[in-house]
């Protein structure tokens, strides 16, 4: 797949650990008639896969204005029009419910978030968190159990993690 990216100022151009991990884990998954969520989606590279992976809608969201605008003007250039951009923080996730979430964030932000992103994940549904060091995968895993979400999967690159979990 061939994303054009306009970094300006956002994180996110597929080239750092988090998020090369998070692109190899999109690609073995299903994606077709999904719903999507990235959250600190940064340039919106992750979104933009998705929609080109089938799924059906995607909202992004990134506390960040560049991020907002470079999303927004990304996912126009590379024709992804089933991305809805939003800026702000988990505060903005209502009764909206997704199959998938994508969180590559910072440590802190994902243990803060994990409660919410499961109060909005369909059963069934999987959510994948990065944006920490395989030093913190354990209070990841242990908050995302807390949240009642079973740990499926994880890849390191260079200390970087990315995991996966599901609700059941």
């Amino acid at each position: 797949y061939e994303l054009v990216i306009e970094p300006n100022m956002a994180f996110g151009t597929g080239n750092h650990e988090t998020t090369s991990l998070m692109i190899e884990l999109l690609l073995n998954m299903e994606l077709k008639g999904k719903k999507v969520l990235d959250m600190g989606c940064g340039t919106g590279v992750l979104a933009m896969l998705a929609s080109k992976l089938g799924a059906k809608e995607i909202l992004a969201i990134d506390i960040d204005q560049w991020a907002y605008e470079g999303t927004l003007e990304n996912s126009r250039i590379n024709q992804c029009n089933n991305i809805a951009v939003k800026m702000g923080d988990a505060s903005l996730l209502g009764n909206q419910t997704f199959d998938l979430i994508l969180a590559n964030i910072h440590k802190n932000v994902l243990l803060h978030d994990v409660q919410k992103y499961r109060e909005v994940l369909n059963p069934g549904g999987m959510l994948i968190m990065s944006g920490f060091y395989e030093t913190d995968l354990a209070d990841i895993t242990h908050a995302a159990i807390e949240a009642q979400l079973h740990p499926l999967d994880f890849k390191v690159k260079n200390r970087w993690v990315a995991a996966v979990y599901q609700l059941k």
